[in-house]
């Protein structure tokens, strides 16, 4: 008996230990995805590279590339990465040099710093449409259909079919169920729905009367409404320029739920634990949902690299939208704010961020 328990949990910590595996890898994916953009927007724009690097730490692999003398590594801390601009973080007083990343044009330092986070939005819209077209979104089903008291109006539903739109306007599984009650809510009487119905999309007239809702207590309950219930969501599979389409909403949509994360935990609606989490709590998550299987490992990179996007264009210093900003105050005034203390200011946001990852790992953990 003891062996056999021990069998099991060593299996259970090996499979715990794969899916961490994969958690790790989709995370470098990302990272690479991000410096990858800073590295072909600065090399099409003219900028000299030092290195670019996967990982923290020592070098592990190492190539120095003879001819564009750009050496590129891969190093033992899975958590990270950059791409080494020649002279970006120079604090010398004197002008820089024709090969130095402060020497190009305040609009062009401004692309190079925003590139990352652009390319990790096209993975997500790319991840996205592939998801879309694979396995679908969450679409509401009709389990049960009920016959108006006015027998002259006729019940255009049947049991099976799938909503996707409420006159010409599509439902998204972001927002399902709310969105479909909202947006039938809106209408007095006949509403269009597009549904789909033994695998055929076709528009409909839903009509609205008064019926016996079976669901109701003391044997029902009279109520107006188009006689449905959606007991059920559905996987529905679109093709690749609606699911383009899709994921563009999605993506906007999964904006919104961020910033409003953000301003919960600010208001105090939610807990920082509840909201919020480092790079500990992120691989957890990954490896959660890695168990459902490569669906589940695709949504999560495309939210996580949407979320990576958005978060990077923050203000906020040592990130990517706080160079921005300092570039941004340079071309205003027509020079650079002390590079001294920008860099400063940089590396001190770099270890606040660091240790914020840490505590609201912790956080997170202690709520949970």
């Amino acid at each position: 008996m003891g062996v056999i328990l021990a069998a099991v949990t060593f299996g259970e910590v090996m499979k715990w230990i794969g899916y961490v595996l994969i958690a790790l890898l989709c995370l470098m994916f990302m990272i690479v995805v991000h410096e990858f953009g800073h590295f072909i927007v600065g090399k099409l724009l003219g900028f000299k590279i030092d290195e670019f690097a996967v990982g923290f730490g020592p070098a592990i692999v190492k190539y120095n590339n003879k001819k564009s003398g750009i050496l590129f590594s891969l190093r033992c801390l899975p958590l990270g990465g950059y791409c080494a601009f020649h002279g970006e973080n120079e604090v010398s007083n004197e002008p820089p040099k024709a090969d130095d990343f402060n020497y190009h044009k305040p609009w062009k330092r401004i692309l190079v710093f925003i590139a990352g986070a652009g390319f990790n939005l096209i993975s997500a819209v790319i991840l996205c449409t592939i998801f879309f077209m694979s396995y679908g979104e969450m679409m509401p089903k009709v389990t049960a259909v009920y016959q108006f008291e006015d027998v002259a109006i006729e019940q255009n539903l049947m049991v099976g079919d799938i909503i996707i739109a409420v006159d010409g306007k599509s439902l998204y599984s972001t927002s399902v169920p709310n969105d479909l009650i909202n947006k039938i809510n809106k209408y007095d009487d006949n509403i269009k729905l597009t549904i789909v119905r033994q695998g055929e999309e076709m528009d409909i007239i839903a009509r609205r009367s008064e019926y016996l809702n079976m669901n109701g207590e003391n044997g029902g309950e009279r109520i107006k409404g188009i006689g449905i219930t959606i007991g059920e969501y559905v996987s529905y599979k679109f093709g690749f320029v609606t699911s383009l389409g899709r994921s563009f909403v999605f993506i906007f949509k999964l904006f919104g739920t961020i910033f409003t994360a953000l301003g919960s935990v600010i208001t105090g609606v939610l807990g920082v634990g509840e909201a919020l989490g480092g790079t500990v709590t992120a691989i957890q998550q990954i490896a959660m949902v890695s168990q459902i299987g490569f669906r589940g490992v695709l949504f999560a990179v495309c939210a996580l690299s949407a979320n990576i996007a958005i978060m990077n264009l923050l203000p906020i210093p040592a990130l990517d939208g706080s160079h921005v900003l300092f570039t941004l105050i340079e071309w205003v005034r027509g020079k650079p704010i002390n590079r001294k203390v920008e860099n400063i200011i940089h590396t001190v946001g770099l270890i606040c961020l660091f240790l914020l990852a840490i505590v609201l790992d912790i956080v997170h953990f202690v709520a949970g």
